[in-house]
Protein backbone atom coordinates (compact mmCIF):
# COMPACT_ATOMS: atom_id res chain seq x y z
CA UNK A 1 0.00 0.00 0.00
CA UNK A 2 2.91 2.36 0.44
CA UNK A 3 3.51 2.46 -3.31
CA UNK A 4 0.23 4.37 -4.00
CA UNK A 5 0.98 7.64 -5.78
CA UNK A 6 -1.30 10.68 -6.10
CA UNK A 7 -1.73 12.26 -9.53
CA UNK A 8 0.46 15.25 -10.40
CA UNK A 9 -0.67 18.43 -8.60
CA UNK A 10 -2.67 16.72 -5.85
CA UNK A 11 -1.59 17.00 -2.26
CA UNK A 12 -2.68 14.73 0.54
CA UNK A 13 -5.33 16.38 2.70
CA UNK A 14 -4.38 16.99 6.29
CA UNK A 15 -7.09 17.19 8.92
CA UNK A 16 -7.48 20.79 9.97
CA UNK A 17 -10.27 22.82 11.54
CA UNK A 18 -9.72 25.60 9.04
CA UNK A 19 -10.20 23.36 5.99
CA UNK A 20 -14.00 23.65 6.30
CA UNK A 21 -13.93 27.45 6.51
CA UNK A 22 -14.93 27.52 10.18
CA UNK A 23 -13.38 29.67 12.88
CA UNK A 24 -10.05 28.74 14.33
CA UNK A 25 -9.89 27.32 17.86
CA UNK A 26 -8.56 30.65 19.16
CA UNK A 27 -11.45 32.56 17.59
CA UNK A 28 -13.97 30.08 18.98
CA UNK A 29 -12.45 30.34 22.45
CA UNK A 30 -12.50 34.14 22.30
CA UNK A 31 -16.17 34.12 21.23
CA UNK A 32 -17.07 31.76 24.07
CA UNK A 33 -15.20 34.01 26.49
CA UNK A 34 -17.12 37.07 25.31
CA UNK A 35 -20.41 35.17 25.63
CA UNK A 36 -19.55 34.06 29.17
CA UNK A 37 -18.56 37.60 30.10
CA UNK A 38 -21.83 39.03 28.70
CA UNK A 39 -23.85 36.41 30.56
CA UNK A 40 -22.03 37.18 33.82
CA UNK A 41 -22.60 40.92 33.33
CA UNK A 42 -26.30 40.27 32.70
CA UNK A 43 -26.55 38.13 35.85
CA UNK A 44 -24.91 40.76 38.06
CA UNK A 45 -27.05 43.52 36.57
CA UNK A 46 -30.25 41.56 37.28
CA UNK A 47 -29.07 40.68 40.79
CA UNK A 48 -28.49 44.38 41.49
CA UNK A 49 -31.89 45.40 40.08
CA UNK A 50 -34.07 42.87 41.93
CA UNK A 51 -34.99 42.68 45.59
CA UNK A 52 -34.14 39.31 47.19
CA UNK A 53 -37.76 38.08 47.06
CA UNK A 54 -38.08 39.04 43.37
CA UNK A 55 -34.73 37.40 42.59
CA UNK A 56 -35.90 34.22 44.31
CA UNK A 57 -39.17 34.22 42.35
CA UNK A 58 -37.33 34.70 39.05
CA UNK A 59 -34.92 31.86 39.85
CA UNK A 60 -37.83 29.53 40.67
CA UNK A 61 -39.54 30.48 37.42
CA UNK A 62 -36.34 29.80 35.50
CA UNK A 63 -36.41 26.22 36.80
CA UNK A 64 -39.91 25.54 35.51
CA UNK A 65 -40.25 27.92 32.54
CA UNK A 66 -36.78 28.94 31.34
CA UNK A 67 -38.05 30.72 28.21
CA UNK A 68 -40.36 32.97 30.24
CA UNK A 69 -37.56 33.77 32.69
CA UNK A 70 -35.20 34.58 29.80
CA UNK A 71 -37.79 36.95 28.29
CA UNK A 72 -38.25 38.74 31.62
CA UNK A 73 -34.49 38.97 32.13
CA UNK A 74 -34.05 40.50 28.67
CA UNK A 75 -36.78 43.05 29.41
CA UNK A 76 -35.21 43.91 32.76
CA UNK A 77 -31.75 44.35 31.22
CA UNK A 78 -33.15 46.52 28.42
CA UNK A 79 -35.10 48.66 30.90
CA UNK A 80 -32.02 48.98 33.10
CA UNK A 81 -29.83 50.05 30.19
CA UNK A 82 -32.40 52.65 29.12
CA UNK A 83 -32.64 54.03 32.65
CA UNK A 84 -36.32 53.16 33.10
CA UNK A 85 -35.74 51.39 36.43
CA UNK A 86 -35.28 53.54 39.51
CA UNK A 87 -34.28 51.63 42.61
CA UNK A 88 -34.86 47.92 42.99
CA UNK A 89 -37.69 45.94 41.41
CA UNK A 90 -40.07 44.57 44.03
CA UNK A 91 -41.73 41.18 43.96
CA UNK A 92 -45.09 42.76 43.09
CA UNK A 93 -43.55 44.68 40.18
CA UNK A 94 -41.95 41.45 38.94
CA UNK A 95 -45.34 39.70 39.17
CA UNK A 96 -46.85 42.43 37.00
CA UNK A 97 -44.06 42.09 34.46
CA UNK A 98 -44.50 38.30 34.41
CA UNK A 99 -48.22 38.69 33.80
CA UNK A 100 -47.57 41.09 30.93
CA UNK A 101 -45.09 38.72 29.32
CA UNK A 102 -47.08 35.51 29.81
CA UNK A 103 -50.48 37.03 28.93
CA UNK A 104 -49.97 39.70 26.29
CA UNK A 105 -52.92 42.07 25.85
CA UNK A 106 -55.33 40.89 23.16
CA UNK A 107 -54.99 42.64 19.85
CA UNK A 108 -57.92 44.51 18.41
CA UNK A 109 -59.63 42.18 15.99
CA UNK A 110 -62.98 42.34 14.36
CA UNK A 111 -64.31 39.01 15.60
CA UNK A 112 -68.09 39.04 15.78
CA UNK A 113 -69.58 37.71 19.00
CA UNK A 114 -72.63 36.28 17.25
CA UNK A 115 -73.45 36.72 13.57
CA UNK A 116 -75.09 35.16 10.55
CA UNK A 117 -78.27 34.22 12.31
CA UNK A 118 -76.49 32.67 15.30
CA UNK A 119 -74.26 30.44 13.16
CA UNK A 120 -70.92 32.03 14.25
CA UNK A 121 -69.99 32.31 17.90
CA UNK A 122 -66.77 33.67 19.43
CA UNK A 123 -65.64 32.10 22.68
CA UNK A 124 -62.76 34.52 23.24
CA UNK A 125 -59.07 33.78 23.13
CA UNK A 126 -59.15 33.42 19.36
CA UNK A 127 -61.64 30.53 19.35
CA UNK A 128 -64.52 30.89 16.92
CA UNK A 129 -67.19 28.30 16.28
CA UNK A 130 -68.85 28.47 12.89
CA UNK A 131 -71.68 26.07 12.05
CA UNK A 132 -72.30 25.10 8.47
CA UNK A 133 -75.76 25.61 7.09
CA UNK A 134 -77.50 22.59 5.67
CA UNK A 135 -80.64 22.67 3.51
CA UNK A 136 -82.43 20.58 6.08
CA UNK A 137 -81.53 23.06 8.86
CA UNK A 138 -84.33 25.37 9.68
CA UNK A 139 -84.75 27.72 12.57
CA UNK A 140 -88.51 27.23 12.34
CA UNK A 141 -88.40 23.73 13.74
CA UNK A 142 -86.17 24.24 16.81
CA UNK A 143 -87.68 22.30 19.69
Amino acid sequence: MSNFQLPQGFRPSQPSNQSNGGPSPEEREAAEGRARQAEEMKRTMIAAMLEPSARERLSRISLTRPQLAAQVEEILVRMGQQGQIRGQVTDDALKGLLEQVSNPPPTKSSTPAVSAGGRTKSLGGGITIQRKRDDSDSDEYDL
